[in-house]
């Protein structure tokens, strides 16, 4: 069934408007948030694509410190240099709820993300993906320490499936000033044929983030600067909560991202960008750079 993507906006934005009555009514038992984000993207050196745009909303809901849930949609719009467009339409949800016991420092977070996935690709390869990913975490009361382990499966049609397996560390620095995390990917495509005669491909993502007096740099309150070597292929990012569902293979990337607070519960957050890629089928090597913008709030 093809998703109606002014239904989906219209949606998210009905949706806001109830949370946020809700949470009023609830008396700050529930903690809202909101984000609208959008990118530009051009292919540098690629046989085949030309630039892509991304334009999505998200709402995340929070009750006490106990669990929550997240709703997004996005729209994507593929150009190619023969001059045809994939136009794609993307919704998520996602689930989390924290666990406390004694013999821990921390609680312990069990998250469930969905994703579905339609567009007007002719072939049906990038067409009609659902996506379910799981996650455990560990978070601890200082927050100078974190762990998780996730594991996400893929079905696309014409006879392919995808497992992912994702696990992460975390570490906080200079009191709570910095952070460092690493997060490895194991991707295992279940038909080579479809993935580029790929039959798995690891990387490894590496993330520092620096936070600072917001009063400082004009609001500025937070440089995160991340990385990501080695390969993956139909990889499930839990951070951005994306797919990357179009099969060309990842071979590195270079983000530099800034936010900015502009009153008490508003954020608005630049990144720029560059990401490798390599079609094996044909031997085409590009990049894609891309420019990110994300305004966020919280009720």
């Amino acid at each position: 069934m093809k998703i109606n993507n002014r239904m989906m906006i219209t949606g998210l934005c009905f949706g806001l408007l109830t949370l946020q009555q809700y949470a009023v009514a609830a008396e700050g038992d529930w903690q809202l948030n909101s984000n609208v984000q959008a990118l530009y993207g051009n292919y540098n050196g690629s046989i085949n694509r030309d630039s892509i745009i991304n334009a999505g909303a998200m709402i995340s809901a929070d009750y006490l410190e106990t669990s929550g849930f997240s709703l997004g949609a996005n729209y994507t719009k593929l150009k190619f240099n023969v001059g045809s467009t994939l136009n794609q339409q993307a919704v998520y949800g996602s689930i989390h709820y924290n666990a406390y016991f004694d013999a821990l420092p921390g609680p312990l977070t069990l998250r469930l993300d969905g994703h579905g996935i339609n567009n007007n690709d002719t072939t049906g390869n990038t067409d009609n993906v659902s996506v379910i990913a799981s996650q455990i975490s560990f978070l601890n009361y200082a927050k100078t320490f974190y762990a998780d382990f996730g594991y996400a499966r893929s079905n696309y049609q014409n006879n392919l499936y995808v497992d992912q397996f994702t696990p992460t560390l975390g570490f906080g620095l200079n009191d709570g000033s910095d952070w460092l995390q690493a997060r490895g990917y194991f991707i295992k495509p279940s038909n080579r044929l479809r993935a580029q005669n790929k039959s798995n491909t690891s990387a490894i993502e590496l993330k520092w983030t620096h936070w600072l007096a917001p009063d400082v740099w004009l609001g500025l309150e937070q440089i995160q600067l991340s990385g990501l070597a080695g390969e993956r292929i139909y990889a499930v990012d839990g951070d951005a909560a994306a797919v990357y569902n179009l099969a060309d293979i990842q071979q590195g990337s270079a983000n530099l991202s800034l936010q900015w607070r502009l009153s008490k519960f508003m954020h608005v957050m630049l990144l720029a960008g560059n990401e490798r890629y390599l079609d094996n089928t044909i031997g085409d090597t590009y990049d894609s750079r891309m420019i990110y913008i994300n305004l966020s709030g919280q009720w």
